[in-house]
């Protein structure tokens, strides 16, 4: 009798993770996971309870990720926030675009890493509606970012802190 090779729980996750990148969430089902890392989806529902479970891991894989980059670029200013929130995005254009842009759990849970960071560097001054605002700015700046949108980044920039300052 030949014996299968039993899938690993990492080998999933990994698979999982590159399907989204790959096709997005609209593709995020058993069949289609199953299918990206040859194999059933009986692996898949051994390893975890529901796809929502494996959904929540890969979640807290890209929230690591995105908090551990914002750790190591140590921003010190909103202005830094916003350049480094534009190096994410550079750097890992497919999961800025996957992660940042098209899951709406996703992007909550990431404007939630943002908006800490946000806090610490903005103590001070305790407008509500400023974060949206801030938050707002920078997705769309790393968008064009990653579009190759032909704008002056610095001068966008200084317009932009200059008026959230003055207000």
């Amino acid at each position: 009798m030949v014996r299968t090779q039993r899938v690993q729980r990492s080998h999933i996750i990994d698979g999982a993770y590159q399907l989204i990148i790959d096709e997005g969430f609209k593709k995020f089902h058993a069949r289609n996971i199953a299918q990206h890392i040859a194999c059933s989806t009986q692996p898949i529902y051994r390893e975890f309870a529901n796809l929502a479970e494996l959904k929540s891991v890969l979640t807290s894989r890209i929230l690591v990720k995105y908090s551990d980059f914002l750790q190591d670029q140590e921003p010190r200013s909103l202005q830094s926030l916003s350049t480094t929130i534009t190096n994410y995005a550079l750097d890992y254009p497919d999961e800025f675009h996957r992660f940042f842009l098209q899951d709406s759990d996703t992007i909550q849970l990431v404007k939630q890493v943002t908006k800490d960071t946000f806090v610490a560097l903005q103590s001070e001054k305790n407008n509500p509606f400023f974060f949206d605002f801030f938050w707002q700015y920078c997705i769309g700046k790393a968008a064009l970012a990653i579009n190759d949108a032909n704008h002056t980044p610095d001068l966008e920039e200084d317009r932009f802190f200059q008026f959230s300052m003055e207000n």
